[in-house]
């Protein structure tokens, strides 16, 4: 799977992606912190929902499980979906970033 992100946006304790896998497009959100389904409409741009985006939510809470845990939520969206990651640290939410291909230096 080729993964390739740039950086859509910021908010509190997390960014919002750009990303293309495999030649497709997908919006992506990184959250630090734990599972909150009630942040989901706050980062998510409502356009999105009504333009007909599945959002798909996950956790990240294993570094050494990062890269399955992030690949059985890709493996299962459209190209007009939303994927959502809740990482439980620093050290998960950074390992996210760097799995879905974003830069370092972005």
């Amino acid at each position: 799977m080729n993964i390739l992100s740039s950086r859509l946006s910021t908010f509190e304790n997390g960014m919002g992606l750009s990303t293309t896998i495999d030649g497709q497009p997908l919006t992506v959100y990184v959250v630090l912190g734990e599972p909150d389904l009630e942040i989901i409409p706050r980062i998510v741009p409502e356009a999105l929902v009504e333009a007909g985006a599945e959002i798909h939510a996950a956790v990240v809470d294993d570094l050494d499980q990062a890269q399955s845990q992030i690949d059985d939520v890709l493996d299962n969206v459209n190209p007009s979906d939303v994927a959502v990651f809740f990482c439980s640290g620093e050290d998960c939410y950074n390992g996210a970033l760097d799995l879905l291909g974003l830069p370092v230096d972005d």
